[in-house]
């Protein structure tokens, strides 16, 4: 398959260079261009802070580009043949240009949390529910779309959450969740490494968590989605750990479900469903039996 030409919207921020990292080697995509801040535009992406814990990758030779100019970087974009474009940047910018560049052509996905509740907007985890992206048959783009990605932390809740709601009923979600200092951005973890205090408390996010999961875990009715309705209750907290958030979750069921059928369905669950030619899936869940390690057991998959 030929490679697609993609931007990064961010530049310095941890989900931006994650996403450096992760298409650096990428058989599909091909970073040509990043966009950032006022900061590091002139700058080779390989002269900026490396903040990931992981060993910078050898980056390609691109040079920051500026947002300021929204029709300037539309015309270098397209000449470009950027197809795809990756944004990381924070919601008030992301409300400004992320449908406008979807307007002209582009395929936007957002890690922003701008248009994540838009009811023409997929909030996608892949490997749960891909079938959302019917969604975007309702977007008015002409050949542009626009597709979130969730909140960090529902991604592992949903996961979980997915095999169990698609085969029983629920009558309650109870989640606590630990989230690392990456989870609130470079700042915060730049914050952590100083030695600085952290404030537990994450404002908001336990509504967020309850909202995206219901719009993730929703189902078509009459072909329309509509969303679930799992009465979670939520408390996240922020932790001093650098990377690898942890969840705790207690499920009530409307009829008795014992713990060894919970874990039959973990196990029987595959993602046959999403297309396993794809460069990074996978088929198969992870278990640890025992007793978690966050340090250890995010490098698990």
């Amino acid at each position: 398959m030929e490679t697609v030409n993609c931007a990064i919207l961010g530049s310095r921020g941890l989900v931006a260079q994650r996403y450096l990292q992760r298409m650096v080697n990428h058989s599909w995509l091909n970073p040509v261009s990043v966009i950032g801040s006022s900061s590091t535009v002139g700058l080779k992406i390989s002269e900026l802070p490396w903040s990931l814990d992981e060993v910078r990758p050898k980056l390609p030779d691109i040079v920051v580009k500026d947002l300021v100019d929204i029709d300037q970087l539309i015309f270098e974009l397209k000449a470009e043949n950027v197809q795809i474009i990756f944004s990381a940047i924070p919601e008030d910018v992301a409300i400004r240009v992320e449908k406008r560049l979807a307007r002209e052509g582009f395929v936007v996905i957002s890690h922003a949390l701008a248009h994540r509740m838009d009811s023409d907007v997929p909030l996608v985890i892949p490997t749960v529910n891909s079938d959302h992206l019917t969604i975007l048959e309702s977007q008015n783009y002409g050949t542009g779309y626009l597709i979130s990605c969730s909140n960090c932390m529902v991604v592992p809740i949903a996961l979980t959450l997915h095999p169990l709601i698609s085969n029983f009923d629920f009558l309650s979600v109870n989640i606590v969740t630990e989230q690392s200092l990456s989870g609130g951005g470079r700042g915060l973890l730049t914050k952590g490494r100083m030695g600085m205090p952290i404030n537990s408390a994450i404002p908001g996010e336990s509504e967020s968590v309850v909202r995206e999961l219901n719009k993730i875990l929703g189902k078509k009715y009459d072909g329309i989605f509509q969303e679930a309705n799992l009465g979670s209750k939520v408390w996240c907290s922020r932790v001093t750990r650098e990377f690898g958030h942890l969840a705790s979750i207690e499920v009530e069921f409307v009829n008795e479900i014992s713990a060894h059928k919970v874990i039959e369905e973990w196990q029987k669950y595959s993602f046959e469903s999403f297309d396993s030619r794809l460069p990074s899936s996978t088929n198969i869940i992870n278990f640890v039996d025992g007793k978690l390690d966050v340090e250890e057991h995010r490098w698990s998959g």
